[in-house]
């Protein structure tokens, strides 16, 4: 999403300006362009308030799971989500997001693992409950966040299905997030509206490590944060689970376009391709199936975002997270057509290309 559409979606909305202001600082730049590191602490990307559209589908063995249905359904927020919104000229951008149904392969029967713990801070509690991730260092877990108090969000962002915590505020918290040892994995949470209240959050948070050879060879912990006191007698606090170690990874299929891999799995893309370039943006992805059918994770001409978030790893690679899952088993090839740029002195070169993985 381009920071200036985030801008105009506030805009829309007419939210605060710090939580906008924080939101720019954050998604700066395209997803190609998101080199990253650990992310500041209570920053939450409103990544949802662009959409996204997918096509496409096969018929398999399906496993009936509730993580599946939370983490990979729709939120309750029906099969999509539209958002239009004006810029300062006067033009209208329409985003459409299209959500998966819930249904899991056969093939990711055993995938999911318990976590059960809990962490509590400044009147919180958040229950850790299941998750799966893949080889790629990307997945879902599932979560309740809850105070008797009432838990203070941002409900603009929560009707589009994206969960934002005002951590300065007095009696509030940061957004979770969730650490693999010391780093953190980029993470983007979303709200059930269908089970959620006031008082208790039902979410779940999906993530991508940052360094998936390095990350992957720690425990996990999920955190929260928060601010006590004002000014310069203000402190900031952090309150952790017990830490859990993941017990096994799904998967991934490598396809490939010459000497470029790509890595998929149900729950992520990864690309790695040399001498991108650090201003290369991703225009389209679409995934074909061997029906002939197609599942667009993004097309940013037609405003079409099938995705929670996707970032540029410092390793140059490139990672993808759908809100679909994607049927490993039954793709044929995978397309990305990107726009990088080449400088020539002062001279600078749009140059658009497409590569075909299979």
């Amino acid at each position: 999403m381009k920071s200036n559409q985030i801008k105009q979606a506030f805009e829309s909305i007419q939210a605060d300006s710090n939580l906008a202001d924080r939101v720019l600082n954050t998604a700066a730049g395209e997803p190609l362009h998101r080199k990253g590191h650990a992310k500041p602490l209570y920053v939450a990307v409103i990544g949802c308030l662009v959409g996204v559209l997918a096509t496409g589908g096969v018929a398999y063995a399906v496993i009936n799971s509730s993580y599946f249905a939370s983490a990979w359904g729709n939120h309750g927020n029906g099969d999509s989500i539209t958002w239009t919104n004006g810029g300062s000229s006067g033009t209208k951008y329409t985003y459409t997001r299209e959500f998966g149904d819930g249904i899991a392969p056969q093939s990711l029967e055993g995938a999911v693992q318990e976590v059960n713990l809990s962490v509590e801070g400044n009147g919180y509690t958040l229950d850790i409950h299941e998750m799966a991730i893949d080889q790629n260092g990307c997945g879902a877990v599932t979560f309740t966040l809850s105070n008797p108090n009432g838990v203070n969000y941002y409900k603009p962002a929560a009707e589009i299905g994206e969960l934002v915590l005002y951590g300065e505020e007095e009696q509030g918290i940061g957004t979770p997030d969730m650490k693999f040892g010391e780093e953190w994995p980029d993470t983007r949470s979303t709200i059930d509206k269908d089970t959620s209240s006031d008082t208790v959050i039902n979410g779940t948070m999906y993530f991508a490590a940052m360094d998936r050879e390095r990350d992957l060879q720690h425990a996990v912990t999920w955190n929260i944060h928060w601010t006590e006191g004002e000014g310069e007698s203000a402190r900031r606090f952090e309150a952790s689970t017990p830490e859990f170690n993941i017990g096994a990874y799904v998967d991934t299929k490598e396809l490939r376009s010459g000497d470029s891999p790509l890595e998929i799995s149900p729950f992520s893309i990864q690309t790695h391709i040399d001498d991108l370039g650090y201003e290369a943006v991703d225009n389209k992805l679409t995934v074909s199936y061997k029906d002939g059918s197609e599942q667009i994770i993004e097309d940013d001409d037609a405003g079409l975002f099938n995705l929670y978030f996707s970032y540029g790893r410092n390793s140059g690679e490139n990672i993808w997270v759908p809100t679909k899952l994607i049927d490993v088993d039954q793709v044929v090839s995978v397309t990305l057509e990107i726009v990088r740029y080449t400088s020539t002195g002062e001279t600078e070169t749009k140059e658009p290309f497409t590569i075909v993985y299979s």
